[in-house]
């Protein structure tokens, strides 16, 4: 086996730096899609949660209206 000189270990680093940085940019975008969709489920999540509590609350309202016009008529 023949022993590499300087400049030739110097660029086989730098290609293997290379192909690492493309793997960590792919990595990257992979994570930010991720997150974007995350945080697009969450919204979802949250707005159907908020229309649970807005429809119970109309309900309780309203039950006690109810209520309150058996009672009072």
């Amino acid at each position: 086996m023949q022993a590499l000189s300087d400049d030739q270990q110097l660029g086989r680093i730098e290609k293997r730096i290379d192909r690492l940085k493309d793997r960590m940019d792919r990595l990257e975008t992979k994570m930010d899609n991720g997150f974007a969709a995350t945080r697009a489920e969450s919204r979802a999540d949250f707005r159907t949660l908020v229309a649970v509590q807005l429809g119970t609350l109309a309900t309780i309202i309203l039950g006690f209206g109810g209520i309150a016009a058996q009672h009072f008529l």
